[in-house]
């Protein structure tokens, strides 16, 4: 079961961004997610009190965004990001979300892979997106 981020977990957040992003969010931009930005809400998966997975989703009227998922690469192949994103759609649901957005690096096939598993759709194709000037893929679903 997923649990709601808290402060004191920032620091696991911010090491697992280093290991899962190339250009991984530092503390600050860690914690405006958690404490200023009023959309966004932080969830993680723990497995022996160490954050294997986490998200930060933003919630706007019907909208969910997935702004940010990550999962461990220790501990990959283990089902930890499908189990992330299920319950994300009961959580958007239970805030009256209606759809789910996000974007995902092109090459990033495994993570394409899970969302069309997932009932996600390609919508759009953001050219340069990322810093490295890859191309994201939009991808939404409904809930």
């Amino acid at each position: 079961m997923i649990e709601i981020m808290r402060k004191e977990d920032l620091a696991q957040i911010v090491d697992l961004e280093k290991k899962c992003f190339n250009d991984a969010w530092n503390l600050e931009q860690v914690e405006n997610e958690l404490e200023v930005n009023p959309f966004s809400n932080g969830y993680m998966l723990k497995e022996n009190d160490k954050v294997v997975a986490y998200a930060f989703m933003w919630e706007t009227f019907e909208m969910a965004q997935i702004a940010r998922i990550g999962v461990d690469p220790d501990q990959r192949k283990k089902h930890y990001g499908q189990k992330m994103m299920e319950e994300l759609f009961e959580k958007a649901r239970s805030g009256g979300c209606e759809y789910m957005s996000l974007e995902v690096r092109e090459s990033n096939t495994a993570a394409i892979k899970l969302y069309e598993k997932l009932g996600f759709i390609t919508v759009n194709v953001s050219k340069g997106y990322y810093s490295d000037n890859e191309n994201a893929i939009v991808m939404t679903r409904a809930l």
